[in-house]
């Protein structure tokens, strides 16, 4: 009876063994297998904003995101005034910014009149500037009014893909293993039952794939290997691009 006994227990054993032999199996393929980069997700945050002088200021994103040499046009100021505020002067706006970067306004002056005020600017980086955050601010002020300031980051990545008008611009990029890719989405309200989300899918040459980037979300992804990477948006399948990674 004994004997028997140890036979069963070692049965069970036996058969442990064998399913732990297995799932160790099945981690290492996994591992070889995964994906050879890493990545990085960018919720937006709407805006920013000051209050001050009976004035609102908000700007969006609170940190666009620009690659060197590249100019962008997303970016926006909004202005109003407080409730029970008047505000009849009209305001100047001035923006200032570090080395290597531009703020170009649309407007330097603006009239509340019509409350609130939309103002667009560019975002410019010089061809040799260094990636990294850099900080610049907006400043509002009248001859009665003091001024009231808004700072925030604008960060430089070294590739940037935007996502607009349902297609990858640029669609085809060539970079050096190691070097991060960055994609934000600017699209939105696309027909009536499409809220312009996207996502970046990999086809060939690496598995992976974005979170759903809604308007002004983004993300980067690293290639730790050389090779020629298709992607597509799976929620929109005919937005296709391609990766050369050399090196």
């Amino acid at each position: 009876m004994g004997h028997r006994a140890r036979l069963g227990i070692s049965k069970i054993a036996l058969a442990v063994g064998l399913v732990a032999v297995v799932a160790v199996a099945g981690i290492a393929i996994y591992m070889t297998s995964a994906p050879s980069g890493s990545t990085t997700a960018q919720q937006s945050t709407t805006s920013l904003s000051s209050t001050g002088a009976g004035l609102v200021m908000g700007i969006s994103p609170a940190m666009p995101l620009v690659a060197p040499g590249q100019t962008q046009n997303y970016s926006l100021i909004q202005l109003s005034s407080l409730a029970g505020a008047v505000i009849q002067e009209t305001l100047s706006m001035r923006a200032s910014a570090p080395t290597g970067i531009s703020i170009v306004l649309n407007k330097t002056s603006v009239s509340l009149a019509d409350n609130p005020q939309s103002v667009e600017f560019q975002v410019k980086a010089d061809p040799g500037v260094s990636p990294g955050n850099y900080r610049v601010a907006i400043s509002v002020s009248s001859p009665s009014i003091r001024p009231l300031n808004q700072t925030f980051n604008v960060e430089v990545v070294p590739v940037l893909v935007i996502i607009q008008g349902l297609a990858f611009h640029p669609q085809n990029i060539t970079v050096s293993r190691g070097t991060p890719i960055s994609w934000i989405n600017l699209d939105s309200n696309i027909g009536c039952c499409d809220p312009g989300s996207h996502n970046v899918v990999f086809l060939s040459g690496a598995d992976g794939s974005s979170p759903t980037l809604k308007r002004l979300d983004s993300w980067s992804y690293t290639f730790g290997a050389a090779g020629t990477v298709e992607y597509y948006c799976s929620i929109h399948p005919y937005m296709k691009g391609q990766v050369t990674v050399t090196g």
